[in-house]
């Protein structure tokens, strides 16, 4: 019996594939036989009883965990199968969905070597997400997913991987501009509507519009209040570690907005060359984290996929190459546990190492994005000027 996804895989393909599967067996094992903190899959499966009872989703339930479930309602109800089904083979059955969809998402956009070396820079991350089981790997893949579906003129696809995203975490609704660049820009419009709102009343299925109505209020009101939180994993907390006072967190992230809507723009014409897509995709996954400023070291996961695809998306260049290494040894590698505690207190939890590391990434990357399209309109330039050349020497013959 084969795995899904497994048939017609390169040797890299599916050793990388299987190593992340063997981690997700391995990090259900320290939940189940090792005991390690579940509380995050505890909230995930309570969550879809709560639905279904009318109970409000975004109150504090500290008999059954000490935190919130901060998911839109609808996906409170797609967490059903792991809710029903017995807590140790739910949680493997997560943490294999997460390992897979990351892997299968990435080796969709890039096959072969250079997709698993993406997957290889990323691998870390992964484990940290998956040690706790988050849902970073799944919201990763999905964004991931939208730009893999409009490559293949599947619009609904896109869109529903879109939506899909942004019930989990909100901010994954920016894969939509990438709809904007295709020629099925009004299709692909239209299809986000109409899954965004069949995707809102879902929940009907279990509950009454009253109590539905009651749960999407409870839901802004949480998101209202995590606005005013701030963490520190971001530009904008690292801005204030910087200068050691509060800054105003509105024109960080409009900065961040503003660049990249400006390299869609400039990229409006360009959708079909594979090289600025996955560029373009790499900068909104780094982005999506770095000026989040919500965002904890299990949500660069999101990040360092950007990482991958950027750097498995171009040829090999040594400052490239040596700035990856940087991120993923200064990033990755430092704030994992073969560094002592009290260094990556200091280096990880007080300074943000990885978050600055990440950001340096992304700027570089911008760089690249603008050399891309500069490159690339002079080649297309050259090749239509070598055409009219060739056209007129045809009709001078």
């Amino acid at each position: 019996m084969q795995i899904p996804g497994l048939r017609n895989r390169t040797r890299e393909e599916v050793l990388i594939i299987a190593l992340y599967l063997t981690i997700a067996i391995v990090t259900t094992l320290q939940h189940t036989v090792g005991r390690a903190n579940t509380n995050n899959f505890v909230i995930f499966r309570a969550s879809f009883w709560h639905l279904l009872h009318g109970q409000d989703l975004y109150a504090w339930y500290l008999a059954e965990h000490w935190d919130l479930f901060k998911y839109s309602p609808t996906t409170a109800l797609l967490l059903a199968p792991f809710a029903v089904l017995p807590f140790g083979i739910s949680l493997l059955c997560w943490t294999l969905l997460g390992a897979l969809a990351l892997t299968l998402s990435v080796l969709a956009l890039i096959p072969g070597r250079a997709g698993a070396a993406a997957l290889l820079i990323v691998l870390l991350e992964a484990v940290g997400s998956m040690q706790i089981a988050q849902s970073n790997t799944i919201v990763a893949a999905l964004i991931i997913l939208s730009v893999v579906a409009l490559e293949r003129n599947r619009v609904v696809g896109g869109a529903a991987a879109v939506i899909a995203g942004a019930g989990i975490k909100v901010f994954p609704l920016a894969a939509g501009l990438f709809g904007l660049l295709t020629p099925m820009r009004w299709r692909h419009v239209l299809w986000c509507a109409v899954i965004g709102v069949v995707f809102v009343l879902l929940p009907l299925l279990v509950t009454s519009p009253a109590l539905l109505q009651m749960q999407y209020h409870s839901w802004f009101a949480l998101q209202q209040n995590d606005a005013a939180k701030v963490g520190s994993a971001w530009l904008g907390g690292i801005i204030e570690l910087a200068v050691g006072h509060a800054i105003p967190h509105g024109p960080v992230q409009l900065f961040g907005i503003a660049v990249i809507v400006t390299s869609a723009w400039f990229a409006r014409d360009r959708w079909n060359d594979a090289v600025i897509r996955r560029l373009l995709l790499a900068s909104l996954l780094i982005f999506s984290v770095v000026f989040n400023h919500m965002a904890e070291s299990p949500s660069f996961v999101i990040a360092f996929a950007g990482i991958g695809i950027w750097w498995a998306s171009l040829p090999r260049e040594r400052w490239r190459d040596a700035m990856v290494l940087m991120i993923v040894l200064m990033g990755s590698v430092g704030g994992s546990d073969v560094v002592p505690r009290h260094i990556r207190d200091e280096w990880h939890g007080r300074i943000q190492l990885k978050a600055i590391v990440t950001l340096v990434g992304w700027f570089a990357l911008q760089y690249d994005i603008m050399q891309q399209l500069r490159t690339r309109e002079t080649a297309m330039f050259v090749q239509s000027d070598a055409r009219e050349a060739q056209s007129d020497r045809i009709a001078n013959a």
